[in-house]
């Protein structure tokens, strides 16, 4: 059974308002009886109730986070980061998988709400102007996401709101210039969501970067953001122009390899893949994959230190790199 509060004090002879007031650190508790309460609170080995003190403080201690798909080994490693620095600062975290569900999303915010200080969205599917209204009531930050006007809506950000995003475009650029450097002179990419923010720069940056090397750009969607996804995924490529694939992430990629060693496709002989997040186990993918670190920690790093430590209107952005490994190789000839 807990140690209570009231055992403290009478551990320490004094009141239970006394205390309280020694274990909250208030000013006017005199230090002789701060200590003897400090140490019967030791001795007693006490653990302070979390909702007692939002009861006493109205601060839970606790931060939401909402993921797309808690399963994705990115966002294992970003929540894994982004709890390793609340809690040495004495934060706890409350999880929710939105499952790709901006409406998912949505109710998960509306019942977190109430029970943490701050909320993580991660790669949030909803509109901007569903997270302005979730930041005026409640600190949030968006990690890989920013607010960019959807449909051309302007709106006023609140000062609560941070934005923690990838820089993706110059990893993308050179995966394509590392393909066409290989003799590859066409790429196909399979997309991720279609309400993905992050989906949207990478196709952009995709486009960008196979413009500039006159590069013809095949783009396939992806019935799902997974292993599933990418085995599908394959009936779509056009087999026989294609030797290289680039995908929205190593999940998708993931699949990929195992449709395509099914079809009796050799990687990289015949057929250059590159993932992105470099989120695998080593090991997990054969050949080892080649693809765009996004460094999941760095964004789980800097998304708590913008709840410890929060400032108006704040930015900050996680630079990636292409990765090589032995799923890219040259180019075959095509019969």
């Amino acid at each position: 059974m807990a140690t209570t509060i009231r055992q403290i004090a009478s551990a320490a002879g004094v009141s239970v308002a006394t205390a309280s007031r020694a274990l909250n650190g208030a000013p006017s508790v005199v230090d002789r009886t701060r200590e003897r309460v400090l140490a019967a609170a030791a001795l007693l080995d006490y653990t302070p109730s979390r909702l007692g003190r939002s009861l006493a403080t109205g601060s839970t201690g606790n931060v939401g986070v909402i993921l797309p798909d808690v399963t994705n080994p990115f966002y294992t490693s970003f929540l894994a980061e982004l709890e390793s620095v609340l809690g040495a600062h004495d934060r706890g975290i409350l999880v929710g998988d939105s499952h790709e569900s901006s409406e998912q999303e949505r109710a998960l915010i509306r019942r977190m709400s109430g029970q943490v200080d701050a909320l993580v969205l991660a790669s949030s599917r909803l509109p901007d102007a569903d997270i302005v209204a979730a930041a005026a009531r409640l600190p949030v930050v968006l990690a890989n996401r920013l607010l960019d006007g959807d449909a051309g809506d302007r709106l006023e950000l609140p000062e609560r709101l941070a934005q923690i995003t990838l820089d993706i475009e110059p990893a993308f650029a050179e995966a394509v210039r590392h393909l066409h450097a290989l003799g590859h002179r066409s790429v196909a990419y399979l997309d991720g969501p279609p309400q993905s923010w992050s989906g949207r720069q990478k196709m952009r940056s995709l486009e960008r970067a196979c413009r500039e090397l006159r590069m013809p750009l095949a783009v396939a969607a992806t019935a799902t953001p997974d292993f599933v996804g990418g085995r599908r995924a394959l009936a779509s490529i056009d087999l026989t122009h294609t030797t290289a694939i680039i995908a929205f992430n190593d999940e998708i990629a993931l699949g990929l390899l195992s449709a395509l060693r099914d079809a009796g496709v050799e990687v990289p002989a015949r057929m250059s893949v590159i993932g992105c997040d470099d989120s695998l186990p080593e090991g997990l993918a054969w050949p080892s994959l080649t693809t765009v670190d996004s460094s999941a920690r760095t964004l789980g790093a800097l998304t708590a230190a913008a709840i410890v430590e929060p400032k108006p209107h704040h930015t900050a952005t996680v630079p990636t790199r292409l990765v090589v490994r032995d799923s890219t190789a040259e180019a075959s000839v095509l019969s």
